[in-house]
């Protein structure tokens, strides 16, 4: 694998809704978007010409040229809406050009995970480069074990696990969240599967404090905390 044939892929949409504009949001004076192609091309896994940004706004659309980003078009807007997600956004581009599909390995990165490093990107790579894997997602480990969660069914707490309900944390295997962070997938893979969920599947560990995903007003306010004070 070399960076002559590993594409990345950052989807930026306009149409958040529980944030608004959030990809263009400033943290520490510069956009969001700007995080994940600044990472990009730092972490030296990219020609700057295959670091590609998608987007249905103009305005996202500039911001991202500027900050060094390759966006060949505005993508349709149904797909920044429910029921589409982020695989759906990157089939599209591929069909749209398949000249991109000569890639053997296709990285995501997320706008709304901006603490995130370009070392934790090639981490991740040497992950998946050194592993019989055809996908690598980033993640982080569970601030509370997911083996004590439980359902609230009619008022009724039902344990999903209750064979673990009753032990102590330190007990418990230690379980982890999919962060959005950053992923690696082998392109064929993917375009056969159309999932990022491709076994054999890996794991590439990153930092409570480098894995803030945006989604709303307190996960921004916090990752501005973290920003201003690690």
């Amino acid at each position: 694998m070399t960076i002559s044939d590993t594409l990345c892929f950052i989807p930026a949409k306009a149409a958040s809704t529980r944030l608004k504009k959030k990809n263009i949001l400033k943290l520490d004076g510069k956009e969001l978007i700007w995080y994940p192609i600044n990472n990009a091309l730092k972490s030296g896994l990219f020609k700057p010409e295959n670091i590609i940004l998608s987007t249905e706004s103009p305005e996202i659309r500039e911001i991202a040229k500027k900050h060094g980003a390759n966006v060949p078009y505005l993508r349709e807007e149904k797909l920044a809406r429910d029921p589409y997600g982020v695989k759906d956004v990157v089939l599209d581009f591929l069909e749209r050009f398949p000249v991109y599909k000569r890639f053997s390995t296709l990285c995501v990165l997320l706008p709304t995970a901006p603490l995130m490093m370009p070392e934790d990107i090639q981490g991740a790579f040497e992950v998946f480069k050194n592993n019989p894997f055809n996908a690598v997602t980033s993640v982080t480990v569970s601030d509370h074990s997911a083996l004590r969660a439980v359902y609230i069914r009619e008022d009724n707490v039902e344990p999903i696990f209750p064979e673990f309900i009753l032990k102590k944390s330190q007990e418990l295997e230690p379980t982890y969240r999919l962060n959005g962070a950053v992923l690696f997938l082998n392109m064929e893979a993917f375009l056969e599967n159309k999932s990022f969920f491709i076994k054999p599947l890996g794991a590439y560990t990153i930092p409570y404090e480098r894995s803030i995903d945006i989604d709303d007003e307190t996960g921004y306010l916090l990752a501005k905390f973290l920003k201003q004070n690690l």
